[in-house]
């Protein structure tokens, strides 16, 4: 049976329909509250390096490619900001790039147009105390002084706008010898090397401008006064026929980058002494500034670095201190027993990294930048601009992040 519903069913079952219909007419045309913007999160600043040591980096043998981040510099160094555009030069200064009679290492004329348009040499000349004085190198366009083991370094010697018929003690290619050429665009020249830094020269992107000594013989000769292995030495004339038969010479290419100026930019510090602690006594050097003459002076293992071949003590326009990543590989330069101190060690002049240009004793810092194998080594000041080079003969000095440098 049906039952009918009355009215108290009736209100039963209309009252919660009666509140629903309230509820949503209250609730129409009221502002919905916008959501809580998403906090972004801050990050956090890097940790300051430690100035007693770099980053670790573990050993290998093979050269690290180009590095997508630049070691921080230590934590006294002013870590350079992010370079701007930078600004036109300035009206006085000197651009080799766009003047074909400047050499392009030093700024000074050259208008012997069998001077320009040949290749430039990079010769592995000995630094240790036994070699001492070396023949050749006031004849340079640029000296890099770096380590090659621990407790050693060597030069790489940059001939272009004039040449020395002496150079020498020749002796082996080293793991940063994979870099200059590229950078100078220069035929390298050394006496040998062990086995797996030749594997990786010859083949390299310059093998086919190498002039190793084991090879070629007859383009180097030996002093017989001279005890073994220290008697090898070159004539650049010899080398740069050698060259020119092979049809190796051009103008290098492409263009260093930088720029000279007979006066000093403004703002630099000023600086008398430069000292830089390698790790041997005999290896620590020193650079002294003669205003008499507006150059540097050089001591090394507190006595003073002279040219053999003319008697007088080196001296330079510039002094580049370079601060870069070192790594000890697991090459080892002699013996067959890793002493520690023997292992071949890898400098990473790729990216950037911290410099100090010295010239007219000013100190002036900033940053050198190599961003790919085949672009210019440059040196900028904090504003992006290039730093520019006293017209004459430069010495780069390759040190660690965490080496201090000391100048006063």
């Amino acid at each position: 049976m049906r039952i009918k519903p009355t009215v108290n069913h009736r209100r039963a079952w209309g009252l919660p329909w009666l509140l629903i219909a309230i509820l949503l007419l209250t609730s129409c045309g009221q502002p919905t509250p916008a959501p809580s913007p998403t906090p972004t999160k801050t990050p956090k600043a890097p940790a300051a390096q430690a100035t007693d040591a770099p980053k670790a980096v573990p050993p290998t043998d093979t050269p690290a490619p180009p590095a997508t981040d630049t070691p921080a510099p230590p934590a006294d160094t002013p870590a350079p900001t992010d370079t701007p555009t930078p600004a036109p030069l300035p009206g006085n200064y000197l651009d080799p790039a766009k003047d074909p009679n400047l050499a392009p290492f030093t700024g000074l004329p050259l208008t012997d147009a069998t001077v320009r348009d040949r290749r430039p040499l990079a010769i592995k000349v000995a630094n240790t105390e036994n070699v001492r004085p070396q023949d050749g190198l006031s004849k340079a366009d640029v000296v890099i002084e770096q380590r090659v083991e621990y407790n050693l370094t060597r030069f790489t010697v940059i001939y272009y706008s004039q040449g020395a018929e002496r150079v020498g003690s020749i002796r082996s290619a080293r793991l940063p010898d994979l870099e200059w050429p590229a950078v100078f665009d220069a035929v390298l020249c050394f006496s040998g090397g062990v086995e797996p830094v030749r594997q990786k020269l010859y083949a390299s992107d310059f093998a086919d401008r190498i002039l190793e000594q084991a090879r070629n013989g007859s383009a180097y000769f030996r002093d017989p006064n001279i005890a073994v292995p220290n008697n090898l030495f070159a004539s650049t004339t010899t080398l740069w026929n050698v060259t020119a038969a092979r049809g190796w010479d051009k103008r290098p290419q492409p263009a260093l980058g930088w720029v000279f100026s007979a006066n000093p930019p403004a703002n630099g510090r000023s600086v008398t002494s430069i000292k830089i602690p390698y790790p041997t006594g005999t290896d620590r050097v020193e650079w002294r500034y003669d205003a008499g003459s507006g150059r540097w002076l050089r001591w090394q293992g507190g006595v003073a670095q002279n040219d053999a071949s003319i008697g007088a003590q080196l001296s330079s326009a510039n002094i580049v201190v370079m601060a870069a990543n070192h790594v000890p590989t697991l090459i080892l330069e002699h013996d067959t027993v890793d002493r520690g101190v023997n292992r071949s060690i890898e400098i990473q002049v790729w990216g950037e990294g911290p410099v100090t240009v010295y010239r007219d004793g000013q100190a002036y810092q900033g940053k050198w930048i190599r961003g790919g194998r085949q672009d210019p080594l440059r040196f900028v000041d904090g504003n992006g601009n290039l730093i520019p080079l006293k017209p004459g003969n430069t010495w780069m000095q390759l040190v660690p992040l965490d080496m201090t440098v000391t100048a006063q």
